[in-house]
């Protein structure tokens, strides 16, 4: 027998919403009820495990599918009197305000006819029971076929359990009662255990489908008007999830992957490989690994990721969680032909329609290459310079801005990580290029980094799995935006997914060195170049997401997409509707740091002519 639920607690509950305060309360038997903030409806589970139970929750999962939501009751043991009692002492303060109250409760139950059961009003159906019908048969699951019952107007609740309200009581609250029955299709019958990768899938569509008809809900009965149903998620996230970033950035940045795999002895590998008249591979150095990175797996491994509830940011660290694993296995194969293989899975290779924009464009490009003029040229003091003001600008907008630029004598070329910005001693960029690398460095790199910096997430600017093909588009497109982009950097561009698809089709260092320099017509150093970026640490396919990304982030403009969105961090475009979400559910935050760019009228205009649908091979004729 349980402890009975008390009159003092009651009155705390019906105080504490009454108030608008948010209601967090343990209740007997291990319950829980759970109000993020004052919303106009309840999920209802009865006979849930404790919250704090990993091993009855993993054994009872609705609780789990539930607990993830904004506002919910889990009991455990109470009678049917008590449960009662409860919901009218939440649903009472909550109708009072909203003039409109939604209790849906869920059950599993084996006798089920469909796997889906939707219990509420058979005659003149209100929308909101149509629209959780609609939403559910809108459900994906793979190889998994399941059928979803037209609405019965029979009990709401489960077998053998009492209504939670009766119906004069739902009248006078403005209530509608519903119920959800599922089939425990997901759940093994060996071990009762959920099958994992299904349960999870089944729980983030299901969440979107319960917040649809509560969205709707709220719309057609109450006055307030939700911007989105996305924005029904819960604002008040847990300890753990918390714990769970930074846990997942700290071991990220741990290391400094592209510095690690980048050769720190580049023209001595340049001589060697000119002394060998271009026909032996060159020896590359690198700088030693400072981290074991079997530790810092199990390190990775031992976050617990299952214990966060909120669907959608459990993805999110799971698909990190993941890219940290395979980056640790690539710089411990680094220099050995498994590299390659785990930059496939993290950047992916060079598909069929990849490969022919890229020779396309040299083709199309070929007809306008100039030769360079000597003009004026910046050595690395002066574009640090230059990048300094940049970074004052950026200061100038949120005092948070800290970021520093070093020159460094082991390695060539420019480099940001973790919001500094590295430039190779020797470096030497011609003026009328200058603007274009320091948006591009500087107006994207660093800007994303503090900008994802100032979100509570820390993800954001440790940078989301394969958040690069993004970050180069934008980069790139920030080159042209100031009138920077020319057709030498498109040949570039160009000749690195060429030569990514060579190696990745076991062409030798020599003979795609031999290929950029005969066929495309690059001199000698500047095709060098190009293949020893596509080639350290033993294939690296990075370079390829460039024009890729560029590609890509020209046809989402062109779709009447906004550019601004895509700066709230070190972000990928198919994360954009979970980052959406999350600022849907004020989660996240607007960004402090604008590129300079964005006010400036003649990259507006480009940016316009951008929007009206301009392709790879026209870009610099717009």
């Amino acid at each position: 027998m349980t402890e009975a639920i008390t009159d003092p607690l009651l009155q705390e509950i019906a105080k504490c919403l009454a108030e608008g305060a948010r209601c967090v309360r343990a209740l007997p038997g291990g319950g829980q009820l759970y109000i993020d903030r004052p919303l106009p409806y309840l999920y209802v589970y009865r006979g849930g495990a404790s919250p704090h139970d990993d091993e009855k929750a993993a054994l009872d999962p609705l609780s789990e599918l539930i607990r993830s939501e904004a506002s919910w009751l889990i009991t455990n043991g109470m009678s049917d009197p008590e449960v009662s009692q409860l919901v009218y002492t939440i649903a009472k303060p909550l109708a009072d305000r909203f003039s409109a109250f939604l209790i849906l409760e869920v059950w599993l139950d084996e006798n089920n006819e469909h796997t889906f059961q939707v219990h509420g009003p058979q005659k003149k159906l209100p929308a909101t029971v149509t629209t959780l019908e609609q939403a559910l048969r809108d459900i994906r699951l793979p190889q998994l076929a399941f059928t979803v019952g037209q609405p019965t107007d029979d009990d709401r609740s489960p077998p053998d359990r009492t209504a939670l309200l009766d119906k004069p009581t739902l009248k006078k609250l403005e209530g509608l009662y519903l119920g959800l029955s599922m089939r425990p299709f997901f759940i093994q019958p060996e071990t009762g255990l959920p099958y994992p990768f299904l349960f999870r899938t089944l729980k983030e569509q299901v969440t979107q489908a319960l917040r649809k008809t509560v969205f709707d809900f709220i719309r057609l009965q109450t006055q307030r008007k939700p911007v989105h149903f996305q924005s029904l998620g819960s604002r008040n996230l847990t300890d753990e999830v918390w714990e769970v970033d930074r846990q997942l950035v700290e071991i990220s940045t741990a290391y400094e992957f592209l510095m690690l795999v980048t050769p720190v002895n580049t023209q001595e590998a340049w001589r060697s490989f000119r002394k060998s008249h271009y026909r032996k591979d060159p020896v590359l150095h690198y700088r030693l690994i400072p981290v074991d990175t079997d530790l810092l797996k199990r390190r990775l491994h031992n976050i617990y990721i299952e214990r966060v509830e909120d669907p959608t940011l459990a993805f999110l660290f799971r698909d990190k969680r993941q890219e940290i694993d395979r980056m640790l296995t690539m710089l411990a194969d680094r220099n050995s032909p498994n590299f390659l293989y785990g930059s496939l899975q993290i950047f992916g290779g060079v598909d069929d329609r990849l490969l022919t924009m890229a020779k396309g464009l040299m083709v199309a490009l070929e007809t306008q290459r100039t030769r360079q003029t000597k003009g004026t040229r910046l050595d690395a003091e002066a574009f640090r310079q230059r990048a300094l003001r940049e970074i004052e600008f950026f200061r100038s907008q949120h005092e948070s801005v800290d970021a520093q630029v070093y020159v460094r004598d082991d390695m060539t070329g420019l480099m940001v990580s973790e919001g500094q910005l590295y430039i190779g001693k020797n470096y030497v960029i011609p003026a009328h290029r200058a603007e274009a690398l320091i948006q591009h460095e500087v107006g994207t790199h660093v800007l994303t980094w503090y900008n994802g910096r100032a979100q509570p997430l820390q993800l954001l600017y440790s940078g989301v799995p394969g958040y690069e093909e993004l970050q180069e588009g934008l980069a790139v497109l920030s080159e042209y935006l100031v009138g920077g982009l020319t057709v030498a950097r498109l040949r570039v561009l160009a000749a690195r997914v060429i030569a990514v698809d060579a190696m990745v089709r076991g062409a030798s260092f020599p003979d795609t060195y031999r290929m950029l320099q005969v066929d495309y017509g690059f001199k000698p150093f500047n095709a060098f170049q190009i293949t020893l970026r596509v080639y350290r640490g033993g294939g690296l396919t990075k370079d390829a997401v460039y024009l890729k990304g560029l590609i890509d982030l020209l046809a989402y403009l062109a779709a009447g997409n906004d550019l601004e969105p895509l700066l709230v961090g070190k972000i990928r475009e198919d994360y954009l509707p979970f980052v959406q979400e999350l600022l849907y559910r004020k989660v996240l935050q607007r960004v402090p740091l604008r590129p300079r760019y964005l006010d400036d009228p003649q990259a507006q205009e480009r940016l316009a002519r951008v929007k009206k649908g301009v392709t790879i091979f026209n870009l610099l004729d717009s």
